[in-house]
């Protein structure tokens, strides 16, 4: 568009508000609309350190009613096209003038086809009851089905690869993270395998929660005998089956005398008691032969992988089709590795070397307790002893990570 002699081009900020560009030199974002509807639009360089003053007012069709071309710095088109590296003389010129107003600088683009993405996918679901038992995005890019149940409290998404993981590979770990979930949830679990041969983590399911779980850490973190015995029950599974029981009663016999000041660890401790002393065998979540890899680092790593994902928390659509996304490029990574057209990851074995060693000091310290004629309660003692180290060992290794 030209209006007397100068050329008007309107576009669009990042935001998606109106913008105009003057002769394909300097932008103008719009400022204010007047009573008589004319509208003002101040440089961009209006709020900068530069405070530039100049300004176009428009009319309703985009006729110049005044303008004021007092610049005080250079062209905006070509200052965003200068490299820091490169001379400005090699640059410009016309063509180069050109080249830049056609192509935008990268994190213009980036913002611009994320908006495009966004407008692509449905409405927000604003509740948990209004998410669809059926929808196109709840299929991988290869076309599997992946959500596989639903209820009021609980969505779980699992394609028939992940399926196949978790069957396949005895390693299988959990994780929860708030800062993801759409607005319509409350948490998103994720269990993720390891793959040994392939010395590779891949995720097995995700699951959207809506219901709030009481939580107990803020209970007994300020507590120096409590959040020891927190800490300590998530590391029951690398010492002796044998005399897990005998410790978990006396950590909770403990817990009792605080119980005025702990009720939900203690709810937490019948509920842990009950699901995983008595409903399932302590061999399958219990490490104590076969300690191969310590996941806390590879769970919250991913947590925060997904969160940088997103800007702010995402909706439910949007976070689905980044789960469809991120199957796929798992589903990629797992059978170029198998092939052996990528490489097997190097083992990092740190951590573990070092809980094996702990581990295996207490193992022979029991031992050596049972040929001297020591009683139960001298082992139980000597196990319980060992967690307190793995609380140190871990707090310390996490420290320096």
């Amino acid at each position: 568009m030209t209006n007397g002699n100068l050329k008007i081009d309107i576009s669009e900020t990042n935001r998606g508000k109106e913008q105009i560009i003057i002769d394909r030199k300097f932008k103008y974002n719009f400022s204010k609309l007047k009573k008589d509807n004319t509208k003002i639009y101040r440089c961009t360089e209006y709020k900068t350190l530069n405070k530039c003053k100049s300004f176009i007012i428009l009319n309703d069709n985009k006729e110049v009613l005044n303008y004021d071309s007092s610049h005080n710095h250079p062209d905006e088109i070509k200052k965003s096209l200068i490299p820091s590296d490169i001379k400005s003389k090699r640059i410009f010129d016309k063509i180069s003038q050109e080249i830049g107003y056609i192509c935008p600088e990268y994190k213009t683009i980036k913002s611009q086809i994320t908006r495009y993405k966004n407008k692509q996918l449905f409405p927000n679901v604003k509740t948990f009851d209004e998410v669809p038992n059926v929808s196109e995005y709840y299929k991988t890019i290869r076309g599997e089905y992946f959500m596989i149940f639903k209820n009021s409290n609980i969505i779980i998404f699992q394609s028939p690869f992940q399926a196949k993981l978790f069957m396949e590979n005895k390693h299988i770990f959990a994780d929860g993270t708030f800062l993801i979930a759409p607005t319509n949830s409350y948490q998103v679990f994720i269990t993720r395998t390891y793959v040994t041969e392939l010395n590779c983590f891949y995720t097995t399911s995700i699951l959207l929660m809506t219901k709030k779980n009481k939580l107990c850490y803020k209970e007994v973190k300020d507590h120096n005998i409590l959040n020891t015995y927190y800490k300590a029950i998530s590391n029951l599974c690398f010492i002796n089956i044998e005399y897990i029981p005998d410790i978990f009663n006396k950590i909770k016999n403990t817990c009792m005398r605080y119980k005025s000041t702990c009720s939900q660890f203690l709810n937490f401790l019948d509920y842990f008691e009950k699901t995983f002393l008595n409903i399932y065998n302590i061999k399958y979540w219990n490490y104590y032969n076969n300690i191969d890899y310590i996941t806390n680092n590879a769970s919250e790593s991913y947590n925060s992988y997904l969160k940088n994902l997103f800007v702010k928390k995402p909706s439910f659509y949007k976070l689905i089709y980044t789960i469809q996304f991120e199957e796929s490029k798992s589903y990629y990574d797992y059978y170029m590795r198998i092939k052996g057209i990528w490489r097997k990851k190097s083992r990092i074995s740190e951590r573990v070397d070092d809980i094996n060693i702990l581990v295996e000091y207490y193992k022979n310290m029991e031992a050596k307790l049972k040929n001297i004629g020591c009683s139960k309660n001298d082992i139980i003692e000597n196990w319980f002893n060992c967690l307190i180290r793995l609380n140190n060992e871990i707090n310390n290794f996490n420290k320096t990570k």
